[in-house]
């Protein structure tokens, strides 16, 4: 067995994933909390974009193994469902009619459906962006004899 140095872990597309879904945690948390200073809700949201990078580039080596006409139409159909996803959602952050009048806490559950269903929608793009723009390096790094050996 050849030696391994603790960096050759990142290698492995389903360990990406693994720690993308773990660094979508606190994001998950702190949506349900409204004190929570804009500093710290921005960092946890950028660590939560993170975890949405892993998870697509695990999803991007993944798709590199197979046919290049299947990522291409994962990759567009990923970015045409994110953004459907985007337009549908359904739990609206507020509604202007009750706004002024309806208590915060009954809302909140509200609010944070609206954030995941946002989240779940930002890392559909990001899978279709990183499927297409892969695809797009890999044709154009390819040699332009156009017989180049597929792996």
């Amino acid at each position: 067995m050849p030696y391994r140095s603790g960096m050759d872990g990142w290698l492995a597309p389903a360990r990406w994933a693994r720690t993308g879904r773990w660094l979508l945690v606190p994001i998950a948390v702190l949506d349900w909390f409204t004190l929570v200073p804009q500093g710290v809700f921005v960092t946890v949201f950028a660590v939560a974009v993170v975890g949405l990078a892993a998870v697509a580039a695990a999803l991007v080596v993944r798709m590199l193994r197979g046919r290049r006409t299947t990522m291409a139409a994962l990759g567009a159909l990923m970015l045409l469902g994110g953004l459907a996803w985007f337009a549908v959602d359904p739990f609206p952050g507020s509604f202007s009619l009750i706004d002024a009048w309806w208590p915060d806490v009954i809302t909140q559950p509200q609010h944070v459906g609206s954030a995941y269903w946002q989240l779940a929608g930002l890392g559909i793009e990001l899978c279709g962006f990183g499927l297409l723009g892969t695809l797009l390096v890999v044709a154009l790094t390819r040699p332009v004899g156009g017989s180049a050996p597929r792996r």
